[in-house]
């Protein structure tokens, strides 16, 4: 048996029994203890059975596996079985099927080759793959499409229907209110009185009109005064004048959002649902009694709508060429949109103006306030009499800085101090002169009288405070 290997290496050219003067007798060693001490286990190899797998069935496809994929995720999604999928179908049951599900189902119903495919199988239908089998079942279904589409129409006809007569509502009273209005009329009035006005003596004087795209840059005209545009002067004198009409624009505060709908989309979406209730209504009669029945209410609602938005919008189109006519509008480049976006440029700002001229009448109040205060203060500040040299209500707190204003204005001199000798003295000498000549002033000023002279011929005092110039200087021998 053999042993582990020992990494013995002989040395080329080296005899073995280099060295030994007898043989060696082989009988000394123990060869048998050897082989069992050293000798290499067996490695038992352990056979695996062998495992015959059963293979199942192949099941047939008869799609391709893009279509089986998403036949696969849209049932799957709806948790139901094959067939309460298809009884669902064919009830039009609504309370079984949401929207989106819906949906998903026509997203994946099989076309005219899937068809042929499906019907075509004349294997186990239980070989078939899961879409195969969700088509086997839905084929059963009469008109399961159609059945499906009226299930569609159902749910979205009403949200279209108040989205659309809606929109089309809005834009009718918003047309008719500005046509109407009298407050708008007069407004735009006022304005035409305004701009003939301030274009006295030039070419645009006396101008029967103006263009609509004014309104719109009323805001933007400046006037002498910081701040004030003319729509803040027009304010201002409706304000005055005619406060009736002053909260106009609160009759058209959805104008801005009414701006934004289109008519010619309004037609489109309509003639989109037309055609819809026309497509479905043509092949109802495919259909049972019970399933026409149930839908009978949805369609007649949806034909009665249709007429009605026709004629709305038939309206809409009428009043935009009243609009044109009234402003003299070029029909190329203005719609009703525009008439309306105008308008609500002009309301917005309008707005604006009266909150910011309350604001500013408000700082004008502050500040007139102010000066009556100052006046009143400078009214009751100490006179002197003519001739005399007393002091009357004196007030006992003195400004320092005040004071040394006038002491510079009378012509005193202020006391110089010799800084300190030397290099590194002369910033030390610097800041004690300053503070001993502050200090020399303070207490100076505590033992000055302050003399305030009478109103005179040549000097009045008209509730303002008096100059520094009017103030003297009265040394301590005064008396």
């Amino acid at each position: 048996q053999p042993c582990s290997a020992l990494n013995f290496q002989l040395s080329s050219g080296i005899n073995a029994e280099y060295g030994c003067s007898t043989p060696l007798d082989m009988n000394l060693i123990d060869f048998d203890t050897l082989e069992e001490m050293f000798a290499q286990p067996e490695k038992k190899v352990v056979e695996k059975p062998t495992e015959t797998k059963k293979k199942g069935p192949t099941l047939v496809s008869l799609l391709d596996p893009k279509t089986s994929l998403g036949v696969n995720l849209v049932t799957k999604n709806l948790r139901m079985p094959f067939e309460d999928i298809a009884s669902a179908i064919a009830r039009c049951d609504m309370e079984r099927l949401n929207i989106d599900q819906i949906n998903g189902l026509l997203k994946i119903l099989p076309e005219s080759a899937d068809v042929e495919q499906i019907r075509g199988y004349e294997g186990d239908v239980a070989m078939l793959g899961e879409a195969e089998k969700f088509y086997s079942i839905l084929l059963n279904v009469p008109e399961y499409a159609l059945r499906l589409d009226c299930m569609k129409f159902g749910y979205e006809f009403r949200p279209l229907s108040e989205d659309l007569g809606r929109r089309i509502r809005e834009t009718l009273d918003a047309g008719h209110a500005i046509l109407n209005s009298t407050e708008v009329k007069e407004l735009l009035h006022i304005l035409l009185v305004f701009g003939n006005f301030i274009n006295t003596g030039g070419f645009a004087g006396n101008a029967v009109g103006f263009k609509l795209a004014l309104l719109s840059k009323v805001h933007e005209i400046k006037s002498n005064k910081p701040r004030m545009t003319m729509m803040h002067v027009l304010v201002e004198s409706i304000e005055k004048n005619r406060p009736e009409l002053l909260h106009f624009y609160k009759k058209f505060h959805k104008l801005g959002d009414i701006a934004k709908i289109d008519n010619a989309e309004n037609e489109k979406e309509l003639g989109d649902l037309r055609k819809m209730v026309e497509k479905i209504e043509k092949r109802m009669s495919k259909l049972d009694k019970e399933t026409v029945a149930k839908f009978a209410d949805v369609f007649k609602e949806a034909g009665e709508f249709c007429k009605n938005a026709k004629k709305g919008i038939d309206e809409i189109n009428g009043l935009e060429t009243k609009y044109i006519k009234f402003f003299v509008l070029d029909k190329k480049n203005y719609s009703l949109q525009e008439c309306f976006k105008v308008m609500a440029i002009f309301c917005e700002k309008f707005e604006s103006a009266i909150t910011e001229n309350k604001k500013r009448k408000e700082q004008e109040e502050r500040l007139a306030r102010r000066k009556a205060e100052l006046a009143k203060k400078a009214e009751t500040l100490p006179r002197m009499k003519k001739g005399g040299n007393s002091l009357q209500n004196m007030p006992q707190e003195e400004c320092i800085v005040d004071n040394l204003l006038s002491e510079i204005r009378g012509g005193l001199k202020l006391r110089k101090t010799k800084s300190c000798v030397g290099d590194n003295g002369a910033k030390l000498g610097r800041k004690s002169s300053i503070k001993a000549s502050n200090q020399d002033s303070v207490e100076k000023w505590k033992k000055t009288k302050i003399a305030m002279p009478l109103p005179s011929e040549n000097h009045q005092v008209k509730g303002e405070a008096l100059g520094l110039s009017d103030i003297q200087i009265m040394p301590d021998s005064v008396t």
